[in-house]
């Protein structure tokens, strides 16, 4: 006898089957989907907000023959001197023309006996420094010095030495022993960041004597490309009010450091950003 009591057809059955687990692949996939996309959308997201706070705590983009970068935003560029420009004489007479005036670079420091080699470029900005007793405005100065000339000059010994010039001459003006031993590797930018990280050797010094009644300090950086040396000198006051601010400005502005092809040639002023 043929049992007919659990008799049924499975080929519907099996057709719910499918469509059921069909259904949950694509809702599964859905949600990796979502979430990759979610993902992507936040660090999009913290990319533009990164971009948008260092545009604004950076100035235009500014080039020298050697490198271009974005200087703090509160700095404000201080002119290079104006270099004369040769006339032709229409006298006929054999009298040799007048010895040309050494120009004076009004970048160079003002505030101590210091002249910086190979400086290509100079920026300034009163600063409030808290005292004991009172806050007061002192100046801060950048400057990008490079071995650029003395590259251009073949005199390849003393471009390869560059970074001590700098460092000896900051030591001489002052009488005080600065130790190179203690300088640093870092980067920038130090943490997570959207550009290429750019290397610098960074060290401090401290002159003992005060400058206009205040202690100062020199930040110094130095960055190279083959035989190609760049040092940035950001020289402010002790116990400056916004310190955190200005050190913040400081490390996305080096983010921005590039050399310029050597074959290239750029232009020495400030340009828009």
């Amino acid at each position: 006898m043929q049992d007919t009591l659990f008799k049924f057809d499975l080929v519907p059955f099996r057709g719910s089957v499918q469509l059921l687990l069909l259904s949950t692949g694509l809702t599964l996939f859905h949600g990796c989907g979502s979430e990759t996309y979610e993902k992507r959308l936040n660090e999009t997201s913290q990319y533009f907000a990164y971009v948008d706070t260092r545009n604004q705590a950076l100035s235009g983009l500014w080039s020298s023959p050697t490198i271009k970068m974005r200087a703090p935003l509160e700095f404000q560029q201080m002119e290079a001197p104006n270099t004369p420009v040769a006339v032709e004489s229409t006298d006929e007479s054999e009298t040799p023309a007048p010895e040309p005036m050494p120009t004076i670079d009004p970048r160079q420091p003002d505030y101590a006996d210091l002249v910086l080699p190979g400086l290509e470029g100079a920026w300034r900005v009163e600063v409030p420094v808290d005292l004991e007793n009172e806050s007061v405005e002192r100046p801060a100065y950048l400057y990008v010095l490079s071995n650029h000339t003395l590259l251009q000059e073949k005199r390849t010994e003393e471009a390869l030495n560059f970074f001590n010039n700098v460092n000896n001459q900051i030591a001489n003006t002052f009488d005080q022993f600065l130790n190179t031993e203690d300088f640093k590797s870092e980067q920038f930018p130090k943490g997570k960041g959207y550009t290429n990280p750019k290397s610098f050797t960074v060290g401090t010094f401290i002159p003992e004597m005060p400058i206009d009644g205040v202690p100062y300090q020199f930040q110094i950086y130095l960055t190279e490309s083959g035989n190609r040396q760049v040092v940035i000198l950001l020289v402010i006051p002790k116990n400056i009010a916004r310190e955190s601010q200005l050190k913040e400005q400081m490390d996305y502005s080096l983010e921005t450091v590039d050399f310029i092809n050597s074959a290239s040639t750029a232009p020495t002023e400030s340009t828009s950003f």
